[in-house]
């Protein structure tokens, strides 16, 4: 990481300023769900005046902050923000921006009228006010071309369906959400608290790329839910739906395995989440991350996972694929073509059952 970023300074000189990943800058107390972007953010794209208070009273509390700050200190700390998100990969939406301030303890004046205070420098600043037509209402923040930092790398698109996080990283995650977790503040705020965390396996990407694996985690990969109005493991919520207080007497550890008829339904509705295919060394944990089943071979008289595979129906209705040298053991689905009678019907009940959970558990 880099030991600072440079701001610009009132005359064109360069002002340094401690900055680093999103995963060290302190949010002010209180304040996890602040940041910006998803429903929890405050609204408004800054610049407005709250109902009840005397405008020339708040002009002369502005005045009052940009006075006390100087000319240099406000540029130095405008541009801070703005890098911040650049570093980040987020684009500079206001309401980002917005909550950008917040976490760092800006003067409420000045985060009141941010977007003029940017506009008022256009050597540094561009403020693009959003097209006719489309479908945000809050202006974006850039620097001008000249000021861009040398090492942005891009912008991120938090909503895009492409996956190029390597899987190694998602088993990593997996793992770390395999526990009571609970998360405000929507994806950014998700995202954040992970960043805080210092997690080694997300010590590479930036806040962006973080808030777009939560993106995936939800949409793609069904790791994690909204559950009243909170990001929960899935795990979680589907075993309080199971717990007995629910009526269904299964305890939080999963209800076991039982026979091979229950053992295809539960892979077949494992492999729909996971069509590429599930590494035999992770089945078990995945089984119980996402199913909240336990899956036991002892119960099937195997002293290994593997030796499972070999009996049938299992054999003739799963693929069991080598990669990385024989390294690593996949399991992956079959032909259903080729499927016997009685497993067509599991396989069937199979995507009946998790269209019904995607009803049923969604945001």
């Amino acid at each position: 990481g880099r030991q600072g970023t440079q701001g610009v300074g009132a005359r064109g000189g360069r002002v340094m300023m401690d900055d680093s990943k999103g995963r060290n800058r302190q949010p002010t107390t209180g304040n996890r769900q602040g940041a910006a972007g998803d429903s929890s953010v405050g609204g408004g794209c800054g610049g407005g005046q709250r109902r009840g208070i005397d405008p020339v009273s708040a002009d002369a509390q502005t005045a009052a902050v940009l006075e006390s700050m100087g000319t240099e200190g406000l540029r130095a700390t405008l541009v801070s923000i703005l890098e911040s998100l650049y570093e980040d990969r987020i684009k500079p939406m206001a309401n980002y921006v917005k909550g950008r301030l917040k976490e760092r303890s800006t003067p409420e004046p000045m985060v009141k009228s941010f977007v003029e205070l940017y506009a008022q420098h256009p050597d540094l600043f561009i403020v693009q006010q959003p097209a006719p037509g489309s479908q945000t209402d809050e202006a974006t923040i850039f620097f001008q071309k000249a000021s861009e930092p040398s090492w942005f790398k891009g912008w991120v698109d938090i909503d895009a369906p492409d996956d190029p996080y390597p899987e190694v990283t998602w088993s990593e995650l997996a793992k770390f959400l395999d526990g009571e977790h609970t998360f405000a503040g929507g994806r950014y705020g998700m995202a954040r608290e992970l960043m805080q965390r210092n997690l080694p396996f997300l010590a590479e990407l930036s806040l962006g790329e973080v808030c777009h694996m939560v993106q995936l985690a939800i949409q793609h990969r069904r790791l994690i839910v909204y559950h009243r109005k909170m990001l929960k493991p899935i795990q979680t919520v589907l075993c309080q739906q199971l717990s007995p207080a629910n009526g269904t007497g299964v305890n939080a550890e999963g209800e076991e395995i039982k026979d091979m008829d229950d053992l295809c339904l539960v892979l077949f509705r494992m492999l729909i989440h996971h069509p590429q295919g599930i590494r035999l060394c992770r089945m078990k944990q995945m089984i119980k991350h996402e199913l909240c089943r336990k899956l036991s071979e002892m119960a099937f008289q195997c002293t290994k996972l593997i030796e499972l595979f070999n009996q049938e129906p299992l054999s003739i209705t799963f693929v069991l694929d080598t990669e990385n040298d024989g390294k690593s053991i996949y399991v992956r689905l079959g032909d259903p073509d080729k499927f016997s009678d009685h497993v067509k019907r599991i396989y069937k009940q199979a995507n009946s059952t998790e269209a019904k959970q995607a009803l049923q558990v969604g945001p």
